[in-house]
């Protein structure tokens, strides 16, 4: 049981939350504090703005999950109370000593017995994939057909927008659309959905009569409701056939994935290591949310993956925002989302362990990185020239020259093929300018992750670099 200044910070949803839990705890609000005897849990009472005293736990029976309890009325877990209690321990309160309350016990014995069957559950996914239990097919050609419904609702809105013309659309318009498209919610489409709420966003932003943005998300759902359409009449009339892995298609839809069904398709990889590149916080409108994004790169394989935590407007005080982290990642278990360049990769808590990185890791990751940049960027144009693929993938690229032409770094390969890097536009921080301040001299045996950008304008690729992997350690340029 972990319990320092740091770790409650983890715990804690926000800064806000920490503050208050110790404010708490230095006002002496907690009494009737106890510790069991093995040290697995903290329990008490605290007061709160009723007669009432609150009863607030904390169970570290399972170290990597522990399990926060309060009868406080707030629907934040853990809440200022058990942040509280943490900070009573931390701070070195008296606690007596005392044997687990009975209902404690009973409640343990019930997420025991759950996390023996999932266990179980997923033991059996491992030895005999076709054994995960069979979806209806009645009910899955069901929720097909409405989705199609949708889908031709979703065609005939945005004929209607292209063809009422980009420029017409008013206030009146624009409240109309925002009615149809919210609309679309009812189908099982929420993925297209989000597609028609980008359109509306940069509809609002145009400027100048520059329609550009509002044109490429128009060719975007175009191309995303014909896939959709096309994949699932073929899942209808074939619902036994596996979906489509090697894209995001079922995602683009509206599909959440769950990780069983990773499991049963093989999209998953046991004692995986990974160690992250880059970290970015930004803002997604058109679903409403915060997302935290990390790139990450496989030390086995050398293939890059994304980490997304969704945090919804309406829910922004209830789900933990992720930071950046330094060490090397063991995962037990690491579960890969269908995709291309760079997946998106989720772990259980439980299957973490964090230690720090040596030299030879270092090592490993310039050794994965790309020495012939006209191969690579070859490969990157044949996936980002489908309409639906990610426009702005992450690829480690070897250095052999760095130099600045004008304002922007140019790298060089050793047989003289260039890529000039420069920020995307609308980026809030300006990893170019960052890395200026790391030019090296001899850049022989550094690395460079980058985020390609695809000038639709003008045709022409660039990058923007997001961290310098040197033989002891990984610069961030954008964090």
């Amino acid at each position: 049981m972990e319990i320092s200044e740091k770790k409650i910070m983890e715990y804690a949803l926000s800064a806000v939350v920490a503050k208050n839990g110790r404010a708490i705890a230095q006002k002496n609000k907690l009494f009737n504090l106890k510790i069991s005897p093995d040290k697995t849990l903290l329990w008490g009472e605290c007061a709160g703005s009723g007669k009432i005293p609150y009863s607030c736990s904390v169970d570290f029976i399972d170290e990597y999950r522990p399990v926060f309890r309060c009868t406080c009325p707030s629907r934040q877990l853990p809440c200022k109370h058990i942040i509280g209690l943490l900070y009573a321990f931390e701070m070195k309160h008296s606690f007596q000593i005392n044997e687990i309350p009975e209902n404690i016990i009973a409640k343990r014995e019930k997420l025991k017995k759950h996390r023996e069957k999932k266990n179980a559950e997923d033991e059996t996914i491992k030895e005999s994939p076709e054994n995960l239990k069979k979806t209806n097919v009645v009910t899955f050609i069901k929720k097909i057909e409405t989705q199609l419904n949708g889908i031709e609702i979703a065609e005939k809105l945005l004929k209607n927008l292209v063809h009422s013309g980009l420029s017409s659309v008013d206030a009146q318009i624009s409240q109309s659309l925002q009615t149809n498209v919210k609309e679309l919610g009812n189908y099982y489409i929420s993925g297209i959905q989000t597609a028609f709420n980008d359109l509306l966003i940069e509809l609002a932003a145009v400027k100048n009569g520059e329609y550009t943005g509002v044109i490429n998300q128009v060719n975007y759902i175009s191309a995303l409701l014909k896939k959709s359409a096309g994949y699932l009449n073929k899942r209808k009339e074939e619902p036994d056939s596996k979906p489509e892995l090697d894209s995001a298609i079922e995602e683009q839809i509206g599909y959440v994935w769950k990780l069983a069904e990773l499991m049963q398709y093989g999209l998953w990889e046991e004692n995986a290591e990974i160690m992250q590149l880059s970290f970015n916080t930004y803002d997604n409108q058109a679903r409403k949310e915060w997302v935290d994004e990390g790139i990450w790169i496989n030390l086995k394989t050398g293939k890059i993956y994304k980490t997304h935590n969704y945090r919804p407007y309406r829910a922004i005080r209830h789900i933990k925002a992720e930071n950046t982290t330094f060490g090397l990642l063991k995962l037990k278990e690491m579960f890969i989302y269908p995709g291309n360049l760079n997946p998106r990769i989720r772990w259980l808590p439980e299957a973490l362990q964090e230690k720090r990185y040596d030299n030879s890791n270092m090592s490993k990751i310039i050794h994965f990185a790309a020495t012939d940049y006209a191969e690579t960027i070859k490969s990157v144009k044949n996936v980002i020239k489908n309409p639906l693929t990610d426009k702005h993938p992450v690829v480690l690229l070897a250095l052999h020259k760095v130099y600045l032409n004008g304002e922007n770094p140019v790298i060089e390969d050793k047989d003289g093929n260039k890529l000039t890097l420069k920020d995307k536009d609308g980026a809030n921080f300006s990893s170019t300018n960052q890395l200026k301040n790391f030019l090296p001299a001899n850049p022989a045996d550094l690395a460079l992750a980058v985020m390609i950008n695809n000038d639709v304008g003008t045709g022409l690729l660039s990058a923007q670099a997001l961290s310098l992997i040197t033989q002891e350690k990984i610069i961030r340029l954008l964090f």
